[in-house]
């Protein structure tokens, strides 16, 4: 005999704990002898010719998940033994809400504990739906807190599924076996609707997926199905099920009770799969296009004469200190060396880089740029934020494998990741959420791309902002990347993605580094491997190893047997290994035997079948980190196209191949074993100096790039931490009934269990989680006892500095001087890239009307993106104001100090820029801000920043706001 406790949803009473098994205390029980009796009778009566209509069916508003019973079993399975139940409550979160970093950081961890599941759930959902397409877990999971964001019994049911399918610690050893065994089950459900609701199949199929209307708490239903799947498991039909099963759960009555409560947590989700299908869509949006970097001949907004057009384009000014190589003006000799292609900052001397066609190492540097928002408490969030460069790290490393075939790898430029950084900070959370819903960043906050881009075009700029759900895309990048203009060529990412609180982790199969590594190859030109829905070649050029495909895997007919091939050559040809599976990666190229399945075909007429693990097609996380590759052909295609579309990036990736930046490491995978202990992160890669182009209202100069100075919070998991059983490392403060402990203990009134904690996730490496969460551990820190004091309260951010004023006396106009944003101007020599004068501190070499500037100090940057600042008004004396006699010679410049009118909405004008004339024979560049042309005798601009993308590097007349 056992006895199977179900949790009561909906409440937040303490919680209840019976040996081993947590539940939260449900207000209703039950006559269990009566039941026992009533549901065998019933069950003898029943079977023959079916049950009443909407015997499953159950009150929408019901707060008591159906409670337990007690009925005969199969007895224990040692082999599961230790995998006891500890089952954290369920806490309600709405995710469009100013909460606290403590709040956020809660339903992190709840987020966390959900994700696992759904890699199991995602297919159990399909196979109860009867339907072919099997969701993304990660879009399951934003389709979930999406519908029903706050809703405590929807998210509390599955949330509770999601511990106990994660009883034991080797989940992702046994993910295999739990899944087919849960799907085997549910299909069992459906494919006897007729049996279990009525004699019509459909209709009891419809029966039991609806909530009746009924408000009585009758837990019959429940004991019935139940007694179903039990009576199913002991029958032929489902023993590879019970087999696959009980070994982790221990017992028959167990594994009824899970199925059961899995049944309720999703029989509504298993109605919703086709509105699943329209978010899994967005999931994965097409990759935007940037416009030509010489647009067609224009007319000019704002001006009557139609006749006058022009083609534009963006010439950035370039400053930097006098020492970084991007200032340095490129020699006559050396400006075509790729394919009579400019390579717009100066190699250094003596090195030549090689032709794509040599298929060369290239290291490609990457920069950082993670969006804050602040609490209005002198904190900052999101949760985490501090650990940014570290995160950034351990996605590198990841995605390397993966690129390593392909010769091209990336490592850590810059991760801008501080308050420092005025242009990072949203106001508020729900301002920094709306950057990326509904709808991209460039589109929603775009307007600080421009001025922040650092090292541009030789490094790829990475905007990470906002969260799934209400986000409902993981990345996105132009393809090929604009070099012209960092706004159409930066890349994309949500904070979900990048965060190892999010999906940056093994637990989601390495869901963070497959969305760097697919961004990166859109940046690099390449197109998605299928179609839409035509079997025609969708590809990118001279691409044609990869088999003609008619749409996303998921969106396939035998989508979910292809799920459950990429998990079974996770579980059995990399027996679950990590290591093995990077070691795999790092070697893969072309299509694996195990993906070439003729059984997944989407064009049977075209040669080939459809790959189920190409890193640049639709597929599932499992398929990426199991079989993912590239092939010969997108390789060599990466090459040749970035070598032609931005000839500086593969050249300096080339020398930085060979000359890597300090401590830069290539990937390496320790040989595997059974249970590898967690890998440490990577290695910090300080950049070499670089500077960058900084488009802005005024002159853009840009510092160049170091490392980011230490953000603060400092990390929370520091000192001593105690291992788990399985590797990981113990949280150093963490709660329990109520009460706070430390690192490992042995809960006071609960000696039975010996010594647990809650398992540290935050380095992403943990995989190894009872319930998700917690695991026996080995104290190595000194006794711990409980307190019921809460937890402390974060250390409160280091707020920027306050906007100095100008105060009379001496001004500090030189080396290091303060500017008006509250930042400092750097203390080095700085000069613009199209000049040999060098300035300290303070100076106006463009002539701003509104006064003098300077290059800051690295690791700031202005609320704009800007890497300059406006020096304090008493510093413009010691520079002359620019004449302003004599003839007007054209064009010229307004000089405007507060703004731009006549633009559209949200737009500047554009700090560098090239017009031309068509019909007149004439082109200006060096062009800034509003200026008056003779062939017009009106201001007129280029448009930059604009909110709305497509306004970007248009014409328009223009005057100065008053």
């Amino acid at each position: 005999m056992s006895t199977v406790k179900n949790p009561a949803y909906g409440r937040k009473d303490e919680e209840a704990v019976d040996e081993g098994h947590t539940y939260d205390q449900g207000s209703w029980r039950a006559p269990w002898g009566l039941l026992t009796v009533i549901g065998v009778l019933v069950l003898l009566a029943g079977f023959g010719g079916g049950f009443g209509a909407g015997w499953g069916a159950r009150s929408a508003n019901q707060n008591d998940e159906p409670c337990t019973i007690q009925v005969s079993g199969t007895d224990a399975n040692p082999a599961a033994a230790d995998n006891v139940d500890i089952l954290r409550q369920f806490t309600p979160f709405k995710i469009s809400s100013n909460a606290s970093n403590s709040a956020v950081q809660s339903y992190y961890d709840q987020n966390a504990i959900l994700n696992p599941a759904f890699h199991t759930l995602s297919v159990v959902i399909t196979a109860l739906s009867g339907k072919n397409a099997t969701i993304d877990p990660n879009v399951l999971r934003i389709y979930v807190l999406g519908k029903y964001d706050g809703d405590q019994d929807v998210v509390s049911r599955l949330f509770n599924v999601a511990q106990r399918l994660q009883v034991s610690p080797d989940f992702f050893q046994n993910i295999l076996e739990i899944t087919t065994g849960m799907v085997d089950i549910f299909n069992y459900i459906r494919d006897n609707m007729s049996k279990i609701g009525t004699t019509s199949g459909a209709s009891g199929r419809r029966a039991l997926l609806q909530s009746s209307s009924s408000s009585s708490n009758q837990p019959l239903p429940s004991q019935v199905l139940s007694a179903f799947i039990k009576s199913g498991l002991q029958s032929p039909t489902l023993q590879g099920a019970l087999g696959d099963l009980t070994p982790i759960f221990s017992d028959i009555d167990t594994i009824a009770a899970l199925a059961v409560d899995t049944y309720y947590a999703i029989k509504d989700l298993a109605q919703q799969v086709d509105s699943m299908a329209v978010v899994m869509n967005n999931y994965h949006p097409e990759s935007p296009t940037a416009p030509p970097s010489v647009t067609a001949p224009l007319t000019i907004g704002g001006f009557a004469n139609t006749s006058v057009q022009v083609t534009v384009s963006y010439d950035y000014l370039v400053v930097g200190e006098a020492t970084d190589d991007a200032v340095a003006t490129v020699p006559s000799t050396g400006r075509r060396l790729l394919q009579d292609s400019q390579i717009l900052i100066p190699l250094p001397a003596g090195f030549t880089p090689k032709k794509p066609a040599d298929l060369p190492n290239v290291l490609i540097p990457l920069v950082f740029h993670v969006m804050l928002y602040s609490n209005g408490d002198g904190t900052y969030g999101p949760p985490n934020y501090a650990n940014s460069l570290t995160m950034a790290q351990r996605m590198v490393a990841i995605a390397n494998f993966r690129l390593q075939p392909a010769k091209i790898q990336l490592f850590v430029q810059e991760v801008r990741a501080s308050p420092n950084f005025q242009y990072l900070i949203k106001p508020s959370r729900d301002a920094w959420i709306n950057c990326a819903s509904p709808g991209f960043f460039y589109d929603l906050c775009g307007e600080v791309i421009q001025p922040s881009a650092v090292d541009f075009p030789r490094a790829i700029n990475i905007y990470v902002v906002g969260e799934q759900p209400p986000t409902d895309w993981v990345g996105y990048a132009f393809a090929p990347g604009a070099t012209d203009d960092p706004f159409y060529g930066h890349m994309g990412l949500t904070w979900t993605t990048f965060s190892t609180d999010g999906v940056n982790n093994r637990a989601n199969f390495e869901s963070g580094a497959s969305a760097l590594v697919h961004e990166t190859m859109h940046h690099l030109g390449m197109m998605h491997t299928f179609s839409d829905g035509t079997c025609s070649d969708d590809d990118a050029p001279s691409v044609s190893d990869t088999p003609t495909t008619n749409g996303p895997v998921w969106s396939q007919s035998w989508a979910q047997k292809a799920y459950i091939a990429c998990m079974n050559a996770w579980s059995k040809s990399l027996s679950a290994n990590w290591d093995t599976a990077n070691r795999q990666a790092s070697l893969r190229v072309g299509i694996p035997a195990n993906d070439a399945n003729s059984a997944f075909d989407s064009c049977p007429s075209s040669a080939g079948s459809d790959e189920t693990a190409n890193y640049i097609t639709y597929t599932y996380d499992i398929c990426l980190l199991a079989l993912g590759h590239l092939t010969t052909g997108q390789v060599i295609a990466m090459h040749q196209i970035t070598a032609d579309n931005n000839p500086t990036l593969y050249a300096w990736g080339q020398y930085y191949a060979l000359n890597p930046p300090a401590g830069y490491t290539p990937p390496v995978v320790a040989t595997p074993s059974p249970s590898p202990p967690p890998p440490s992160p990577p290695p910090p890669s300080p950049p070499p100096p670089v500077a960058k182009p900084s488009p802005s209202p005024s002159p853009s100069p840009s510092p160049s790039p170091s490392p980011s100075p230490s953000p603060s919070p400092a990390p929370s998991n520091t000192g001593c931490q105690s291992s788990t059983n399985k590797g990981c490392k113990c949280v150093n403060s963490w709660t329990y009934l109520n009460n706070q402990y430390s690192d490992c203990v042995t809960v006071p009134g609960e000696e039975k269990k010996g010594n647990w904690c809650q398992v540290d996730r935050s380095n992403g490496n943990c995989a190894n989680a009872r319930n998700g969460w917690w695991d026996y551990c080995t104290p190595s820190c000194g006794t711990k006892t409980a307190t019921a004091t809460p937890s402390p309260s974060p250390s409160p951010s280091p707020s920027p500095s306050p906007s100095p004023t100008s105060t009379g006396g001496t001004p500090r106009c030189g080396a290091g001087a303060p500017t008006k944003s509250g930042l400092t101007c750097t203390s080095a020599a700085w000069k613009l890239k199209s000049s040999t004068t060098t300035y300290t501190g303070c100076a106006n070499p463009t002539n701003d009307a509104k006064g003098n500037w300077c290059v800051l100090a690295k690791g700031q940057a202005t609320a704009s993106g800007a890497a300059w600042d406006y020096c304090l008004d008493n510093c413009n004396a010691a520079s002359p104001a620019p004449t302003t006699g004599g003839a007007v010679t054209y064009p010229y410049n307004k000089q405007c100090n507060r703004g731009f009118t006549g633009l559209p909405n949200g737009c500047t004008c554009a700090d560098g820029y090239t017009i031309s004339f068509q019909g007149y024979g004439t082109s200006y560049s060096g062009q800034r801000g509003c200026t008056v042309f003779s062939e017009t005798g009106t201001g007129m601009c280029v448009t930059s920043n604009c909110k709305t993308a497509s306004n970007n590097k248009k014409a328009f007349t223009c005057d100065c706001a008053v």
